[in-house]
Parts: structure tokens; C-alpha cells; sequence
């Protein structure tokens, strides 16, 4: 079994955890079903566009997402890690909402775990990705700029990702609510910016 197969197989387990705790809030708390079957269809619905986008696109990059084409294995692994971590993303907060339903944990609590938590790894998702852009490998032929150019704005590119991602799960970890969202999104926005 090759680590590709292995980590698309670990995406489409992770995927099944929102499936899961969706249908087990359908059936706690049917009020809320509509939203609860969103949360189920989103990501198996982004994995098949995302699939369709890498194999329509062509020798480029797919979605913006800096995942080279060329070489369908990169391309597997990135789109298998940023859906492993979208479905925790979506599970955490369904998580919370389960534990909720069934009276297990207070329910500000529940709101706590459902903002800030999901922040704190979506911040993570930011480290983990701008620790791999420098690694990515652009075939020489295919560069209009010196390779060094390259891997230098591909390692600054990297820094900012990193530092913004953990300013933000550090906001989301030390401000209160109403002040982390401002200010996390300014400093995810600056970050993509820079």
C-alpha cells in the first residue's frame, strides 16, 4: 500500500466523522436537520469538485492551492490533507453540538468548544501548509524566474503562512470571542496578502 493510498483512504475516514455526528444530531435534534445534513454533504460534495477541478485543469496549479498538476501524487496528498483537516474542522463543532444534545457538557461550553477550538485548528491547517509550501518542486522547464527566485518567495511565502496561522490559533486561544474575530481574520487576510 503506498502512502498516497493510505492517506486518501485516511481523508475519506475523516470525511465519514462529520457523516456520522450529522446523522446522530438528525436524529437528536430533528429541528435542526437541514443544517445537520449541510454539515454531512459539503465535504464529500468539495472532494468530488476538487477531483473533477485537479483532472480538468491540466500542467498548472489546481484551485490556487499551489498543488503542481503535473505530479498527481503531490496533487492527491495536498487535496487528502485539506480535507482531513476540513472534517475536523466541521466535526469539532458537531461534536460539540452532540455532547450538548445529549446533556453531556453545558452548553456555553459547547459554544466555546465550537469557536475556538475550530479556529485553533483551522490556525494549524495555516502552520502544517506553509511548513510544505517551501517543499514543493516546480520542474525546472516550467519556471519563467531563477530557481533561486523560486525557492526564496516560496520559503518567505511559507514563514508568513506559518506565523499567520499561529497568531491566529493564538488570538483564538487568548482574546475573547468578540475580539479574536476581527482580528483573526485581519491577520489571516494579511497573511494571504503578504
Amino acid at each position: 500500500m503506498t502512502p498516497t493510498r493510505t492517506l486518501s483512504r485516511f481523508a475519506l475516514a475523516m470525511m465519514a466523522l462529520p457523516v456520522v455526528l450529522g446523522a446522530l444530531l438528525c436524529f437528536v435534534r430533528p429541528a435542526a436537520a437541514w443544517l445537520w445534513i449541510f454539515a454531512m454533504l459539503i465535504l464529500p460534495a468539495s472532494w468530488l469538485g476538487i477531483r473533477e477541478a485537479v483532472k480538468a485543469v491540466g500542467k498548472t496549479t489546481a484551485g490556487g492551492m499551489m498543488i503542481p498538476v503535473e505530479d498527481p501524487v503531490d496533487a492527491r496528498k495536498a487535496i487528502s490533507f485539506a480535507m482531513a483537516f476540513a472534517s475536523l474542522v466541521i466535526a469539532i463543532p458537531l461534536a460539540a453540538r452532540l455532547a450538548d444534545a445529549l446533556g453531556l457538557i453545558d452548553p456555553s461550553l459547547a459554544d466555546a468548544i465550537a469557536t475556538r477550538w475550530t479556529n485553533v485548528v483551522a490556525g494549524g491547517y495555516f502552520v502544517l501548509r506553509g511548513n510544505r509550501l517551501p517543499k514543493i518542486l516546480t520542474p525546472l522547464s516550467d519556471l519563467r524566474c531563477a530557481p533561486a527566485t523560486m525557492l526564496t518567495l516560496q520559503r518567505g511565502a511559507g514563514w508568513i503562512f506559518i506565523l499567520a496561522g499561529l497568531a491566529y490559533a493564538v488570538l483564538w486561544l487568548a482574546l475573547p470571542v468578540r475580539l479574536a474575530e476581527p482580528i483573526g481574520a485581519a491577520v489571516i487576510v494579511a497573511g494571504i496578502l503578504a
